[in-house]
């Protein structure tokens, strides 16, 4: 009898087909205790013909598909996998990466109760390396750090590629967040998210995670099928975290770049619960954004002083673009 695994590899695949497979055999491949290892896939509503096939796997790993017949999204399916896991350490990461040598005592040797790991990420063409990400606000965006943060071995936000952590932790967390649609926002948010709850995101630069990113007319194209949920994450995650007069400037700002979008997005910001969310969070979080600006010395995206946190009057941002949601250029330069 096989014992339980000690690391379950998990991750959502759609249409992602014999990718899935590849990404299996690699983890197992690379690492150096596979009985220890277990894989949990959540086929999210893949069409028949792309569905993940690891039929030919059996045998040789511990892995199974939880087929969902509608489509969760990242950050439900994420959490689907999780709650199938066995083992006591996740590593979260895509359908379609490769892993590098001894990867899994890496992660042994880093791996600690408060802490999560944000292995290094590479392009396929190995020209280009990703040490996890800064935060971009008011966006609720990213940017990679394309080269190690200097001497401290802390980084804003993991990747989603490659963030590994205790079970017990991803719990306390509280899983990413299933407010979000289907693509965009869900790993920035449960890193701050982790931060402000007292965990820490620790660089792991020997663990890494080629990733097959796509290719930039098909990014162009999936991002503008997405659009209205990448608006709607976004502005989820700022009403989540930002301070009071960030959020206003936020949705100017998104007004700005996306006006037919923004309208089914702020519709959506209020039907799914964004404001309970952010009371809650500040009921239950360690720390406010505050502590996070100050830990991180975080500023706007074009380099201003953030603004303390305060309290948020609701009634500002209503979903009329054609009142205080319009774009305000003067607060943007």
């Amino acid at each position: 009898m096989r014992s339980a695994p000690t690391i379950s590899i998990v991750f959502p695949a759609r249409d992602e087909g014999a990718r899935v497979a590849q990404t299996v055999v690699s983890a197992v491949e690379t690492c150096e205790s596979p009985r220890d290892i277990e894989v949990v896939i959540v086929d999210d509503c893949s069409q028949p013909a792309t569905r993940p096939d690891i039929s030919a796997l059996a045998g040789r790993v511990q892995a199974r598909v939880i087929r969902s017949d509608v489509h969760m999204g990242v950050g439900a399916a994420r959490n689907l996998a999780v709650q199938h896991a066995r083992g006591d350490v996740v590593f979260i990461t895509d359908a379609h990466v490769q892993f590098s040598p001894s990867w899994d005592r890496q992660v042994g040797n880093l791996i600690k109760p408060q802490r999560i790991l944000a292995a290094t990420i590479r392009n396929q063409d190995h020209s280009w390396q990703g040490y996890g990400c800064r935060l971009v606000v008011p966006y609720m965006g990213t940017r990679w750090n394309t080269s190690p943060p200097g001497s401290a071995p802390h980084v804003q936000i993991a990747s989603s590629a490659g963030t590994v952590m205790e079970r017990s932790l991803f719990e306390r967390i509280g899983g990413y967040d299933e407010g979000m649609l289907h693509y965009g926002g869900f790993e920035p948010e449960f890193s701050v998210r982790a931060w402000r709850s007292g965990a820490e995101i620790f660089l792991a630069p020997g663990i890494e995670i080629t990733h097959q990113f796509k290719a930039p007319h098909e990014c162009n194209n999936f991002i503008t099928s997405v659009r209205t949920a990448l608006v709607h994450n976004c502005m989820r995650f700022g009403v989540a975290h930002l301070p009071d007069l960030m959020i206003l400037e936020m949705v100017r700002l998104h007004s700005s770049e996306s006006l037919e979008y923004i309208q089914a997005a702020l519709r959506l910001l209020e039907q799914r619960d964004a404001w309970q969310r952010r009371e809650q969070l500040s009921k239950s979080l360690r720390h406010d954004f505050e502590w996070f600006v100050n830990r991180f010395a975080l500023r706007d995206q074009v380099g201003r002083v953030i603004p303390a946190s305060g309290v948020v009057n609701q009634e500002k941002l209503g979903v009329n673009t054609e009142d205080s949601c319009l774009p305000d250029k003067k607060l943007l330069t």
